[in-house]
């Protein structure tokens, strides 16, 4: 009786440890049972995961199916990876220069950890910092998605449409945009482009053809869009009195693309300096007295395609530096 409540009382002593400390007991365990230890992540309110030899926290995330955000695609290049480390922390390398330098971008330094950098040693415990929300979209629908490319975006605005909006009733404003947004709309589609956002009486227009591909076909629509721009033009005249004109500003350069917003209401988009650069050319077509002004990026992938006008070394703002830009006037 004696060894038996002896027996009894150890496997308590041993399930409390287990339930308090799992590494502690279960790595014993697991020497008993003659297995090869191999390092374990623990989620605060999650799963506990085995890595295989070298594998990061969070590789061995997704074959396991834990929720662990990676927008970049797990290349140390955004925050969304990090964790907090619990526990274990002396069986974490040391972070190396390039993940201090993602982490001290935004305020971040050791215990939170980058999961795609994060090679333990031993058995760990992390909290998840980023979580999918309850109605956030699939990977495949947005994260998941997100690259970094050659993209060419062009940005289109009414020229003085402030003025009109306020001299007009809303119905009437409304029913002009939406004619011209169709118009101009199904021109990008025409080109293989994507119209992406919508501001005021502006647009966003990304076209991911290829470099050569895709500054041909955002130049060719530029000019196929102020060609209808003057037809519609005589209609906004004819019962508005209003000289619809635009302004357009390509640029090429490398963005991240992918899906933003939520749940089920999510769009493409582009995030990077061509996209802002792309808009301040735009602006700079009503202080040029242009309609469509191209960076050097585009006209040295459209050189033999069109005729250009003027050619304009500027100021842009928010950028540093003067900056060439040239005038597109029609296809050769």
């Amino acid at each position: 009786m004696k060894q038996v409540t002896q027996d009894r009382m150890r496997s308590g002593r041993a399930d409390l440890v287990g339930q308090r400390y799992p590494f502690q007991y279960n790595a014993a365990d697991r020497l008993e049972r003659g297995r090869t230890l191999v390092p374990r992540t623990h989620y605060i309110d999650g799963p506990t995961v085995e890595l295989e030899e070298g594998e990061t926290v969070l590789e061995a995330a997704e074959r396991h199916a834990v929720d662990l955000r990676n927008a970049c695609g797990g290349d140390c290049r955004c925050t969304t990876c990090r964790v907090e480390v619990v526990e274990g922390a002396e069986h974490c390398p040391e972070p190396r220069a390039n993940e201090l330098e993602v982490l001290a971008v935004n305020g971040l330094r050791p215990p939170i950890r980058l999961a795609c950098q994060l090679r333990p040693e031993g058995d760990i415990t992390v909290r998840p910092l980023l979580r999918q929300s309850e109605h956030a979209s699939p990977p495949s629908l947005a994260e998941g998605l997100a690259q970094e490319r050659e993209v060419v975006v062009l940005f289109c605005d009414i020229r003085n449409f402030t003025p009109f909006s306020e001299r007009h009733l809303p119905f009437d404003v409304l029913h002009l945009l939406n004619l011209y947004f169709d118009r101009m709309g199904t021109i990008v589609e025409n080109h293989q482009g994507y119209v992406v956002s919508f501001e005021g009486d502006g647009m966003m227009c990304l076209f991911l053809a290829g470099r050569g591909a895709a500054a041909l076909g955002a130049t060719q629509c530029g000019l196929e869009m102020l060609e209808a721009c003057r037809g519609l033009s005589e209609y906004s005249m004819e019962h508005f009195d209003f000289d619809l004109r635009m302004g357009i500003g390509v640029d090429s350069g490398r963005a991240v693309v992918g899906q933003v917003g939520y749940y089920n209401n999510t769009r493409l988009t582009a995030i990077g300096d061509v996209v802002n650069t792309a808009k301040r050319v735009q602006e700079l077509t009503k202080e040029t007295g242009t309609h469509l002004l191209v960076t050097n990026a585009v006209r040295e992938r459209v050189q033999d395609r069109f005729r250009f006008g003027q050619e304009l070394t500027t100021d842009i703002r928010g950028k540093a530096g003067k900056h060439q830009v040239s005038e597109v006037l029609a296809a050769t």
